[in-house]
């Protein structure tokens, strides 16, 4: 069961990978257009590094409640499942609502560096609006144990409004959410061609193998009947890959890589439940791993 869109972590852009810090002192604006090339070139690579910040601020939101939201699916689906079935519950488990409404509303306010994310965003932080505050309610009822009290009357009251908002939230969290993969994947592919153009051969090593690995979960989160023969010739070229780079700074990244092909390689083999979770989590432990990597040291 894969309730909440794609459920993986994202590896954040950097697009300062490839240029200095600019300073902007002593002229202004309309002067440092009329400046050389040079300038404009920098100008515009602050603007591209600007985008980066914000679209990180997304991505890190995202990939935040998409980590919980594997972690505890334990816990949160039998609440929705128990509520849907009409039953009585003493606890309340669900996603984190409010941590995602709060990390959004604040990158928005900082923000929106891509047109086309602002209608999916908005739809998003609305219905984070209605259905933050019904979690909240019965988790504090359950909490309190108000239903020893009341015979379950607030349990009738907000059990169904809370399941109707969850599935509504669904598509639309996921229509968010894959569109943030996708910005970001087009970002990260442009990445990789400067990295290559830069002979930073390490680099670039790293960012393919990113991108490759994590095309791979797309594969298995949207086909029915992957070719399992063509992932596993896949995988092995990007632990390949990965075990090519010489810098021992990826050597955590390295075995982070390892891991997460052998839990899709067991995925692939049982399509068990449990090994979709712990393959998702090894992937995300992996871009954990990649996202605190300097790839600027990967070529020192």
């Amino acid at each position: 069961m894969k309730p909440l869109g794609k459920r993986i972590a994202m590896a954040v852009l950097c697009a300062a990978t490839l240029t200095s810090p600019l300073l902007l002192s002593g002229c202004s604006m309309s002067e440092l257009w009329q400046g050389t090339e040079q300038s404009r070139k920098e100008i515009a690579q602050r603007s591209e590094q600007d985008q980066v910040q914000l679209f990180n601020q997304y991505v890190k939101a995202v990939s935040r409640f998409n980590r919980m939201a594997v972690m505890f699916d334990y816990a949160n689906r039998p609440t929705l499942n128990e509520l849907k079935a009409g039953q009585h519950l003493t606890v309340f488990n669900a996603p984190n609502f409010k941590q995602l409404q709060k990390e959004l509303e604040e990158a928005k306010q900082a923000g929106v560096p891509y047109d086309e994310m602002k209608e999916p965003l908005d739809k998003l932080l609305s219905k984070l609006n209605e259905i933050t505050p019904v979690a909240e309610e019965l988790d504090a009822y359950y909490k309190s144990k108000g239903y020893t009290t009341d015979n379950y009357a607030k349990e009738q009251q907000l059990g169904p409004k809370y399941v109707q908002l969850y599935e509504q939230f669904i598509p639309i969290y996921a229509d968010f959410d894959n569109l943030m993969h996708k910005i970001n994947t087009d970002r990260l592919q442009q990445r990789l061609q400067q990295l290559r153009d830069a002979g930073k051969k390490n680099a670039a090593a790293a960012q393919e193998v990113s991108l490759r690995l994590t095309a791979v979960l797309e594969k298995l989160d949207s086909e029915k009947e992957p070719d399992v023969n063509a992932i596993n010739q896949e995988l092995q070229a990007i632990g390949d890959l990965a075990n090519g780079i010489s810098s021992p700074k990826y050597d955590p990244v390295k075995t982070s890589v390892n891991s997460t092909i052998g839990a899709i390689r067991t995925y692939m083999g049982s399509k068990q439940d449990n090994d979709y979770k712990h393959m998702v989590e090894a992937y995300n432990r992996y871009i954990s791993n990649m996202n605190t990597t300097n790839m600027n040291e990967l070529d020192q």
